[in-house]
């Protein structure tokens, strides 16, 4: 393998793991702050895709404008789903919470299924062409994702880090009676966790829509590579998530390439069953006392 084709892949790999990233993100941060695994996830990426689609390709505007239009969506759609749904049933044993979001992604993969069919979509506006440098291809739609996921990221670092509501949900993720004894509002930050994530989740589908089609599932396919970087990573644990989103992207770029996408999923799941015997608690996540 040369340095050239090395590079190439690394640049690949970048795009393919920020994705992953901004998935894996709102997954842990819904999982770290309220306990919930969220099957309906891969749905609100699905809604930010469609959002995008019916932006660039019904209205021909730019589909920049369909990111912060999917995050305003998706962020919205997740507090009423949190307020209506989701919080009727955070008291109920975890099982019932699971079945919960199941026939909530049930649900959205069917409203998908009759409102667009199954027909695959894209669109052709937006950022095109490609930069090269020292022999390494970089798309411009590429670069583009990468940027937005790097920059969302870190925004989410920063909140969680300073801010008095970032603070609310680490202390809400650690331990939620002392939480609420020391007066924070544990419901409306749960609510703003939920939607935050949604909004996130959202906006992962519009950047898929740039880089590739849409269809009801579309969602579903990252969602589930998702959870294996959540799990891997240590559920709940952002830092984690991030740093494991990246490296399955790098793992998938390289794998495709010299066997094939197939090959590349069986090694991703594969990781996923030894992490589960070797260290059930993930590689930054902490061990969970009986």
């Amino acid at each position: 393998m040369t340095l050239t084709l090395a590079l190439q892949l690394l640049v690949n790999g970048l795009a393919v793991g920020g994705l992953l990233g901004l998935v894996a993100l709102g997954l842990a941060l819904i999982f770290g702050v309220m306990r919930v695994v969220n099957f309906a996830h891969g749905e609100f990426v699905t809604l930010g895709a469609y959002i995008t689609w019916l932006i660039a390709g019904s209205l021909g505007l730019s589909p920049m404008i369909g990111i912060p239009a999917a995050f305003v969506a998706g962020a919205a759609l997740g507090w009423v789903v949190q307020a209506l749904v989701i919080s009727r049933v955070a008291a109920r044993p975890p099982l019932d919470m699971l079945m919960v979001t199941y026939a909530l992604s049930a649900l959205g993969l069917g409203l998908f299924s009759i409102g667009f069919g199954g027909d695959f979509r894209s669109y052709s506006s937006g950022p095109n062409g490609e930069l090269w440098l020292g022999g390494v291809s970089i798309g411009l739609r590429s670069l583009t994702v990468l940027c937005v996921c790097v920059f969302l990221a870190g925004a989410v670092i920063l909140l969680l880090r300073s801010a008095r509501t970032g603070l609310a949900l680490r202390a809400l993720a650690q331990n939620r009676d002392s939480a609420a004894s020391c007066g924070i509002d544990t419901r409306s930050t749960e609510r703003f966790a939920f939607s935050l994530a949604v909004g996130l989740a959202a906006v992962a589908g519009s950047l898929v829509s740039l880089i590739g089609t849409t269809t009801p599932t579309v969602g579903h396919d990252w969602m589930l590579e998702g959870f294996v970087v959540v799990v891997v990573g240590g559920l709940g644990s952002i830092q984690g998530a991030l740093v494991m989103a990246f490296m399955i992207g790098l793992l998938q770029s390289v794998c495709g390439f010299l066997l094939d996408d197939s090959w590349a999923k069986i090694i991703i799941y594969a990781l996923l069953y030894a992490a589960l015997l070797l260290r059930p608690q993930g590689l930054f996540g902490q061990r969970m006392e009986a």
